[in-house]
């Protein structure tokens, strides 16, 4: 019997969402990363990372983040919430990013004002 697949990481789940809303395959991604036309080698490279079984390196990681329009740290971040959060604030423009960050701070300063 062959072996299970591993199960998606946080990592291939948030990739695949993003190669498919894009509405590329496999193929067209790496083709786009990668510059190779060659099925046999990028698709399955992409395929690897959305079922989890390896990651790329960094640069890789920010080179793909470029490419489908997120920020690197989306595709890291330990939660969906915090992942949405980090594409919200990415996507305004720096003054608006710090006030947003104000804000967040201010809000996390409240709420621990109110555990203590």
């Amino acid at each position: 019997m062959p072996s299970a697949l591993p199960a998606a990481t946080v990592f291939g789940r948030r990739l695949r969402n993003a190669r498919e809303a894009n509405e590329w395959t496999q193929a067209e991604l790496a083709e786009y990363l990668f510059g190779v036309d060659d099925p046999n080698t990028g698709a399955p490279r992409i395929s690897r990372w959305e079922r989890g079984m390896h990651k790329p390196d960094v640069e890789t990681l920010e080179a793909l983040a470029d490419l489908l329009g997120l920020p690197a740290a989306y595709f890291l971040a330990s939660s969906d919430t915090v992942a949405e959060a980090i594409v919200v604030i990415s996507a305004l423009g720096p003054r608006n990013q710090k006030k947003a960050l104000a804000l967040l701070t201010e809000f996390a300063k409240k709420r621990k004002r109110r555990k203590a």
